[in-house]
């Protein structure tokens, strides 16, 4: 039993966060692959970066839903003061009559604020198990597991590549590494390019990010053209950080191994990687297409050799022969601007930033009360002041709202009962509330509800207000006094002396002062004279009510 609740909570915690965005990115990205494989106009160039766009919004989306929220949710401040909440079941609200008031000073520990402002109770759920949570959970443990196994083998292609560079000898030999040189100038490699010789049965590849690294057989060091068209071929990888690229593929796919739609993807990006390069080495004049057409084809045969996922190869072994072989007809001749490669990589980030933020906002943005309870909010009363029928019956309450699998409906509603029929014995829904101004320095902004004790409390601050301020006041007339004393003992007139304009420079900051407290003092005494007069007023004529009227609720003084 423990087993499943633990699938439970999973599967709970994971329905909005994971699973959510990965159904809208699923219904997106397979809209996105429908018209990527339909533009046969598309060039290759701008379906590698369109397919790795819209394979790279799944991780984004799902990193950025727990934030998402926050750009539409507003903030809300919890409330401060007595606010009036009710609790009942939608099937029995009139039974109860008007809704019960509250001072919510000692709120239960199952409550808690709601996005609106009002308190939300804890749902009172029947007992029993959630079979979709369950296997929501047993799902993303499974897929847990994948994910770690796929990635293990992401480590263990990492570890041959670099055990590989380790033990490759290198290019000892003038002229390819001339050659090499000549062409990273020409195709704007900046960086240092190690060419090294591979394996005798095995393909041209390149890997590494920071210190590149083209790897060759040592066949192709004979041949001076095919050398010279499939280090063209690799340097264009490196210049577009290939390598960084299909690692942060490999990873997506292995983190999302469960999705077919993933490793669909994940095959587009490397068909149109290696298709792009084609058409570029042939648009640069690097090589003529039937030479380069019997290059591919000969390293298109099965080698003994295998080739990392994550390393660039000429030969990728996604890709079938006739398929470069057409790109190739129909894109050798259409060479890219810089200012068409800008917009291509414009066009991906805005495909990718708008598939992951519509799936990131598949996120419940509010739980809705289950099995037909309407939530308005619950509130209990202070322990203190209570009978001992009322203590017990509150914490039978809350006993139900901590542990709702233990109680059944029916036993929670007798319990609720019990709580408002003991409350109406005891009195304590009777709470007298007061229309009272909110006063400012400047004028009466609104007027809001509060209970006599919150009256009484408001102007025991504002006498202690007055109090201080007057204290302030009195010790600035003491230093001010103390300031002219010299002048007052001498005797004479001094204005117009030295030490009169020295009195004046000393005694200017602390008549300012005696000024603003004196204005301070008298705004607080009109406050306070204001606020007894509406307090008195409708003690007296009757106006108070019972409930709090609706109205705003926090920061009330």
């Amino acid at each position: 039993m423990f087993e499943v609740e633990v699938l439970m909570e999973i599967g709970n915690a994971t329905v909005w966060t994971f699973w959510a965005p990965v159904v809208v990115w699923t219904g997106l990205a397979g809209v996105a692959v429908l018209v990527l494989r339909r533009a046969r106009g598309l060039h290759p160039t701008a379906g590698y970066r369109l397919h790795q766009a819209v394979l790279l919004a799944l991780p984004v989306s799902i990193l950025t839903a727990p934030w998402m929220p926050a750009f539409w949710t507003p903030t809300v401040s919890t409330p401060t003061v007595s606010t009036p909440v009710v609790l009942a079941p939608t099937s029995l609200a009139p039974a109860f009559g008007p809704p019960m008031s509250t001072p919510a000073r000692d709120l239960a520990p199952s409550i808690v604020p709601s996005r609106s402002g009002a308190v939300e109770a804890a749902s009172l759920s029947a007992p029993g198990v959630d079979i979709v949570a369950v296997l929501l959970g047993s799902a993303t443990v499974a897929i847990v597991l994948l994910a770690v196994g796929r990635l293990a083998m992401v480590t263990t292609d990492l570890r041959q590549l670099r055990r590989l560079r380790r033990l490759a000898p290198p290019v000892n030999d003038p002229a390819p590494r001339r050659m090499l040189r000549e062409l990273a100038e020409q195709l704007g490699v900046r960086r240092p390019v190690a060419l090294l010789e591979g394996p005798p049965d095995g393909a041209p590849l390149t890997f590494g990010a920071w210190r590149p690294v083209v790897l060759v057989p040592r066949v192709l060091l004979d041949f001076p053209g095919s050398l010279r068209t499939v280090l063209a071929h690799e340097l264009i990888h490196i210049r577009r950080a290939d390598y960084c690229w299909a690692l942060l593929d490999s990873l997506t796919a292995a983190a999302f191994a469960f999705h077919p739609l993933v490793w669909l993807l994940r095959r587009g990006v490397e068909r149109c990687r290696e298709t792009s390069c084609d058409a570029e080495v042939l648009a640069r004049g690097f090589a003529r297409p039937k030479p380069y057409a019997e290059l591919l084809a000969h390293t298109h045969t099965p080698t003994q050799f295998p080739i990392p996922a994550v390393a660039a190869s000429l030969s990728a072994p996604s890709l079938k022969l006739k398929e470069r072989l057409e790109t190739m007809k129909n894109f050798a001749h259409r060479r890219l601007t810089s200012r068409q490669r800008l917009g291509i990589v414009l066009c991906a980030g805005l495909v990718c930033l708008v598939i992951a933020v519509a799936a990131a906002c598949a996120i419940r943005t509010e739980e809705e009360p289950p099995l037909g309870w309407e939530v308005t909010g619950v509130a209990l009363p202070s322990q203190s002041g209570q009978s001992e029928a009322l203590r017990q019956v509150r914490e039978a309450l809350t006993e139900v709202m901590e542990k709702p699998g233990q109680f059944s409906d029916a036993e929670a509603l007798t319990r609720l009962r019990e709580y408002v029929e003991t409350l109406e014995g005891e009195g304590v829904g009777e709470v007298i509330h007061y229309t009272i101004p909110r006063l400012t320095d400047e004028s009466i902004s609104y007027y809001y509800n509060a209970t006599e004790e919150d009256v009484l409390q408001e102007l025991k601050r504002l006498d202690v207000q007055i109090e201080y301020l007057q204290e302030q006041i009195d010790e600035t007339r003491a230093t001010l006094d103390e300031l002219a004393r010299p002048a007052r003992e001498a005797g004479r007139f001094w204005i117009g002396t030295g030490e009169y304009e020295a009195y004046s420079r000393a005694s200017a900051p602390f008549s300012e002062r005696l000024d603003f407290l004196k204005s301070m003092r008298a705004e607080r005494v009109r406050m306070a004279e204001v606020l007894k007069l509406e307090y008195e007023t409708q003690k007296r004529m009757g106006d108070s009510r019972p409930v709090a009227a609706p109205g705003r609720l926090g920061d009330i003084f």
